[in-house]
């Protein structure tokens, strides 16, 4: 009986493939959020290997050879700030929108601590909208995204309260002891 060897099968990620820089000025590729990226086409190569790289610029660009020198250079620094541009829009919105949504469990927070009505969070919406308006209207779409309805808060509190008890029985598994300080009441019922 034959004692099995190492395995003879390729494995990409033991290849220790890495994009090289030198292809972005050959072929108008860059490194972008962990894939090989054309600059003309913004399509990725599946496998950082320089056969897929020259492969797809010689069959999908073949126009582009005929940029040489300078203005080769210009063209890929005018590509490269195009594709930081598109990636930039994406993310821009991604944040407001958390950030809003961050700014909603504040104020939701806020209202649960105070004991107000959750229909509360439609005033302080209304006052933020006018404030910003007033304050930066160039900056007032962004308050327009945070959710204060009723449902919202009620919602946020829920959650955020379901969190508190969620470290509390957390922290109790870890405790030995603990003291408690009980407070005469003076209510009727």
């Amino acid at each position: 009986m034959d004692k099995p060897g190492p395995s003879k099968t390729r494995k990409v990620k033991d290849e220790n493939r890495q994009f090289q820089e030198i292809w972005t000025e050959k072929y108008f590729f860059v490194w972008s959020h962990n894939k090989v990226v054309c600059l003309i086409c913004k399509n990725s190569v599946a496998i950082a290997k320089e056969y897929n790289v020259k492969r797809h610029y010689e069959t999908q660009h073949p126009t582009f050879t005929k940029f040489t020198g300078e203005l080769r250079k210009q063209k890929m620094l005018s590509l490269k700030r195009e594709l930081i541009g598109q990636q930039a829009m994406f993310t821009k919105p991604i944040q407001d929108s958390e950030t809003a949504t961050e700014v909603s469990y504040e104020i939701s927070r806020m209202i649960a601590k105070r004991s107000r009505p959750f229909n509360d969070g439609d005033f302080v919406k209304e006052c933020i909208e006018i404030a910003a308006k007033k304050m930066c209207p160039e900056a007032a779409k962004k308050f327009e995204k945070i959710q204060l309805n009723r449902m919202n808060i009620q919602r946020r509190i829920i959650s955020l309260s379901g969190n508190i008890a969620e470290q509390l029985n957390e922290k109790i598994k870890i405790i030995e002891f603990f003291s408690l300080a009980l407070d005469e009441s003076t209510d009727i019922n």
